[in-house]
């Protein structure tokens, strides 16, 4: 039994690298061009070549490369181009370029299995594993993680950050937080996640300590300090993290504010984008961008909102099942276009409040009440969700959101989470569905890559 559970741990991720690399392999049949961008350490002569702001050979692995080269400081933060520069000393771009790729698909391997390691941990379910990494790792996204951005490396130290803050790791508590302070410094060195992370692990806390005081009805200052004594060890981890990733702008702050003058020149350079703060109706519908885009500005609101759902009803109500109209298998296909299928729930919703088709209960089981306090969950849904919201509000497109959302493992570690809450095999039919659409979009993305189009 023993045997066969290492067995596990190493053949189910090696089969999802597999399919993965099946993807690529198609994609490359078809664009060969793809297989020499991604292995040629020199640029592809073009016949034609690409113009901005249509296509671009590095997209924005070409920043990287450039401070690499000669650091400096830019809307792109430091730590990657930090790392391939001193250790393997790249005098050209197309050298830079290829050691992010050739690093980049290393890390991408490692922590492939490090996550499925971390989810079984965390999941307690080594199906429900297996299927969320599955999702992660084949959908469109995921080739940001073996093409020179961040992704790959950002990805590692999330999941290093995610099982830090299992609430039964059994490491000391001490120890945790030393960790946590390291890791979270070296993530906010290597993209923009201040924002981000601040307002995780607020509302984090914010939801734990609400759904406690809502199950017991009591709202009191001397109940809140106790539920403030009772979460302790989640105060701690907060206050960690929030250093860690303060400290971590700092250093490259301090940097630009002597390259520059400017102490918050990244945010500055991002403002050059087009970013401003603002409200765009129309991107509820039209992402004018990519599909993917729509769909990560979608799913983290949607997953959080049926996670505080089910955490309210069955922590603080305490109820077994809540009333909803039936769910259909065939919807599953409007994920694909999220605003039409929040419309047709909307719809059968208040027909069913009409008494014009019936409600159909759902059970919650009781690792709802798990997930009410566990920190870590809230703090994935809140993360994916942050990058939605920042997004929507300060840029008239949803340009890179999908990439946000997918290319990291905070979303999926979060769904897999929920996932325990419902029972029944329905919830697997329809991520299998969703998989298998995106094994198509991923072999796209490794065509568009061969002919240099944007990947989100």
């Amino acid at each position: 039994m023993i045997q066969t559970q290492k067995n596990i741990k190493w053949i189910l991720p090696l089969i999802i690298c597999i399919a993965f690399i099946v993807c690529a392999t198609v994609g490359m049949l078809i664009s060969p061009d793809a297989f020499y961008k991604f292995f040629s350490a020199t640029q592809i002569t073009r016949a034609i070549p690409p113009q901005l702001p249509h296509k671009s050979y590095y997209w924005d692995v070409l920043h990287y490369a450039e401070m690499t080269i000669k650091p400096s400081c830019t809307a792109f933060y430091p730590l990657w181009p930090f790392l391939i520069r001193n250790i393997f000393h790249p005098q050209t771009i197309e050298q830079a370029a290829h050691y992010f790729i050739i690093v980049g698909s290393s890390i991408f391997l490692i922590t492939n299995f490090l996550l499925f390691s971390v989810l079984r941990t965390a999941l307690n379910r080594t199906y429900l594993a297996f299927i969320i990494m599955l999702a992660y790792t084949l959908n469109p996204m995921a080739i940001f993680r073996v093409n020179g951005y961040t992704e790959s490396i950002f990805s590692l130290f999330s999941t290093l950050f995610i099982f830090f803050c299992l609430p039964h790791n059994k490491l000391n508590q001490n120890l945790k937080l030393c960790y946590l302070l390291i890791i979270t410094f070296l993530m906010s060195l290597t993209r923009p996640i201040l924002i981000q992370i601040l307002f995780a692990t607020t509302l984090a806390l914010i939801t734990i300590i609400g759904l406690e005081m809502l199950r017991n009805k009591i709202c009191s200052g001397s109940y809140l300090l106790m539920n403030l004594r009772k979460y302790y060890n989640e105060i701690k981890a907060t206050l960690t993290i929030w250093v860690g990733s303060l400290v971590g702008y700092a250093v490259y702050g301090s940097f630009c504010l002597q390259t520059r003058g400017n102490f918050f020149a990244p945010f500055d350079d991002q403002g050059l984008w087009g970013k401003k703060l603002g409200i765009h109706l129309e991107l509820l519908l039209f992402p004018k961008s990519p599909l993917i885009d729509i769909i990560g500005l979608y799913l983290p609101l949607i997953v959080l909102f049926l996670s505080l759902i089910f955490t309210y009803y069955k922590f603080a109500k305490k109820q077994d099942s809540i009333n909803v109209p039936k769910y259909r298998i065939w919807w599953s296909i409007f994920y694909l276009y999220p605003p039409l299928l929040v419309l047709i729930y909307g719809f059968n919703f208040f027909k069913s409040m009409n008494n014009k088709i019936s409600f159909t209960s759902i059970k919650i089981n009781h690792y709802a009440d798990k997930l009410a306090v566990n920190y870590i969950f809230w703090f994935c849904i809140y993360f994916a969700t942050a990058h939605s919201l920042i997004n929507f509000f300060t840029f008239d497109r949803l340009t890179s959101l999908g990439r946000y959302t997918f290319s990291t493992p905070f979303f999926f570690v979060g769904l897999g989470y929920l996932y325990r809450c419902i029972p029944g095999k329905i919830k697997y039919q329809t991520l299998l569905f969703i998989t298998f659409i995106s094994a198509f979009m991923l072999v796209e993305q490794w065509i568009n890559y061969g002919q240099d189009k944007w990947l989100g």
